[in-house]
């Protein structure tokens, strides 16, 4: 299936599955408030949606020229869509964990081995600040491997485009607020932006 035809798919599966909108706000973990809710890991909960939000990251990875061995990111937001797209591409996943293991190797890093020449991709499923994609982005460096794109299924905000290019990294959004008629997800000023969980 063309790369156009699966987002339309996706955003028609994420509108359907994914969404809820309510007078009463709901409280964001980025900070601030919104009358619209996204839930993209009930989105794709079935298999068959998991496939399309697979097929549609792997052929924007693909359709972009990125060449990568791995592909993940901060737990547990990215880990589905990412395991996903690992099995029809034969790639590995990783995911990186919140804090460092306490016991055996105190990895941060499961799954694949990242390290020098690895070529890596880095997701979240919802971005909103940005900020776990920029941690696992961080982690990710540190082990010496190279970030050859930053990508999302939905991008809730406006500010993730200009951070990734200031990093020097492509990025790619699948979909984004306006796809779904939704309003923008700002930082909030008052706090420091916070991690979007996957769940805006």
């Amino acid at each position: 299936m063309p790369e156009a035809d699966l987002r339309e798919e996706l955003r028609r599966l994420v509108l359907a599955r994914g969404y809820e909108r309510r007078e009463e706000a709901f409280a964001l973990s980025a900070g601030g408030t919104s009358h619209d809710y996204v839930d993209l890991r009930r989105a794709v909960a079935r298999g068959a949606d998991l496939r399309v939000a697979a097929g549609a990251v792997a052929a924007a990875l693909a359709n972009g020229g990125f060449e990568f061995e791995v592909i993940g990111g901060m737990t547990m937001g990215a880990d589905p869509v990412a395991h996903a797209v690992a099995l029809i591409t034969d790639r590995a996943w990783y995911s990186v964990r919140k804090a460092a293991k306490e016991h055996g190797r105190q990895q941060r890093i499961e799954g694949a081995r990242l390290g020098p020449g690895v070529r890596a991709v880095v997701f979240e499923d919802t971005v909103s600040t940005g900020k776990s994609l920029l941690e696992a982005y961080d982690v990710v460096r540190s082990t010496g491997a190279e970030v050859v794109a930053a990508c999302t299924v939905l991008d809730r905000g406006e500010e993730m485009a200009a951070r990734c290019a200031d990093l020097g990294v492509a990025y790619l959004a699948l979909l984004t607020y306006e796809d779904l008629g939704i309003e923008p997800i700002r930082p909030s000023s008052a706090a420091p932006p916070r991690p979007a969980e996957g769940v805006p």
